[in-house]
């Protein structure tokens, strides 16, 4: 009794977003600030699910649309692209800005700075029944960084 109330008081306090019956869970929401010119940008988040399920969308005030991004095979090769919903399978964690998985807001309309905190909505089917997820994105700082380029003889100068 006083675990599960424990666990349940730590979750909510841990700032994650719940919908439904304990359906889904979001949690580790971010954003890169943005540089001038730039017209968009990815969501960084975890989609937790305990029931399998599917993303139908993502938008937010701030851009003019939102995509789903995903790997997909075409004409022999793996590929980013846009997927019109992403299936969830049941107990599993989903981790959006890695792995091939990305949520991207498209058509800024207003440049992101540090500190604020973006809407973002999501819009989740499970058993049937769309469940919409509302959170919101903290914009982190950009950091330069060549860790990305799998390269050892260059070098990360933080």
């Amino acid at each position: 009794m006083w675990r599960k109330l424990i666990c349940t008081a730590s979750l909510v306090l841990a700032g994650n977003v719940w919908a439904g019956a304990n359906d889904v869970i979001v949690d580790k929401v971010w954003m890169r600030e943005s540089v001038p010119g730039q017209t968009s940008s990815t969501v960084q988040l975890n989609l937790s699910v305990t029931k399998a399920a599917r993303l139908l969308s993502v938008s937010s005030p701030v851009a003019a649309a939102g995509e789903i991004q995903g790997v997909v095979m075409r004409k022999g090769k793996m590929q980013t692209a846009t997927v019109n919903s992403m299936q969830l399978r049941a107990h599993s964690t989903t981790l959006f800005g890695s792995r091939g998985t990305y949520l991207t807001l498209v058509g800024l309309k207003q440049p992101l700075v540090v500190g604020e905190r973006i809407p973002i909505t999501l819009v989740v089917e499970v058993a049937g029944k769309k469940q919409t997820v509302n959170t919101e994105a903290l914009v982190k700082a950009l950091e330069l960084s060549y860790q990305h380029y799998n390269n050892p003889s260059v070098k990360d100068h933080r």
